[in-house]
């Protein structure tokens, strides 16, 4: 029985690094982190039980092993290069990847997307759900829509929403007449909040002037269901207007009370620098930078 064939992301980052002799240059060329290429070409080494390179603190050199192997393989990747290329061409089309949470995707972008086909016809977007950090190295997502400060090391990040936040609860909850009026009796009530974003409330009681024991009795790891949550009576979770204002319109949340209040954290695109200005991955970035100042008043 013949053995498997090593990971094909590992024999291209030998080969583009074998090219170059730099492993610098080769997540450039990769769209990868240095430590992303190294790992490859570790895993492959471990595959074929031989060094493919001599490492030193300035150099990067191959070994004889690593000679023979690049050689035979170049033939190969440059079939592949090639037969991907004739039928890309052949398609005439472009696609970018986008990861961000589902909640976001379903109440902000996919409403505008039709307008984004309507401007350009000949790319394609993918969409996929995601509530926390994508992996940039994996090479399997252009773009991601990130909540926070935009302060994440390894990727570029522009600020594309700014967030506003006020309590928001179910409609039976507030015609119970529990006492849910001003914006100090939020704490006589439970809080809900999201996983990992717990200190939102946190800002937002600052923000009104409310002191106390403060603590999050539910937390969910999406908006959806957080609002669901509140919706049917368990508590009070925190509205962000992105995101909340379709529950609001339909009546499956109500606001006990008009206190807004905008938030340090805000969505941010992100992506890899390499990428950054790479289209169709610029255009779909640029467009949704123009489809969030359309939103400002």
């Amino acid at each position: 029985m013949k053995a498997r064939i090593p990971p094909f992301k590992s024999i291209e980052a030998f080969v583009v690094a074998a090219r170059s002799l730099s492993f610098t240059e080769a997540a450039s060329t990769l769209h990868l982190t240095v430590p992303a290429v190294s790992r490859r070409i570790q895993t492959l080494e471990t595959e074929l039980g031989v060094a493919l390179f001599q490492r030193t603190y300035r150099n990067l050199k191959l070994t004889e092993a690593g000679e023979t192997y690049v050689s035979h393989l170049k033939p190969a990747i440059e079939g592949l290069q090639s037969a991907s290329d004739h039928i890309r061409n052949r398609a005439g089309r472009r696609s970018v990847r986008i990861s961000l949470p589902a909640s976001l995707a379903a109440n902000w972008l996919v409403p505008r997307l039709h307008r984004f086909r309507a401007e350009h016809e000949d790319i394609n977007f993918e969409l996929e759900s995601s509530n926390g950090a994508t992996d940039f190295d994996e090479g399997s997502v252009d773009l991601a829509i990130w909540l926070g400060t935009g302060n994440w090391p390894g990727v570029r990040a522009e600020r594309l929403l700014d967030v506003e936040a006020c309590p928001v609860c179910g409609a039976g909850l507030l015609a119970s007449d529990a006492g849910l009026r001003t914006a100090g009796d939020v704490l006589r009530f439970p809080l809900l909040g999201i996983m990992h974003q717990q200190d939102l409330w946190s800002e937002w009681l600052r923000s009104a002037g409310i002191r106390g024991p403060e603590r999050v009795s539910h937390a969910f790891d999406n908006f959806h269901l957080l609002y669901r949550a509140a919706a049917s009576g368990l508590g009070i979770a925190l509205g962000i207007d992105v995101i909340v204002r379709p529950y609001l319109d339909n009546g499956q949340l109500v606001l006990p009370f008009n206190r807004w209040c905008k938030l340090t954290k805000g969505y941010y695109v992100v992506g890899r620098s390499a990428d950054w200005t790479r289209r169709p991955v610029s255009t779909f970035r640029q467009w949704l930078m123009t489809e969030a100042e359309a939103d400002k008043p």
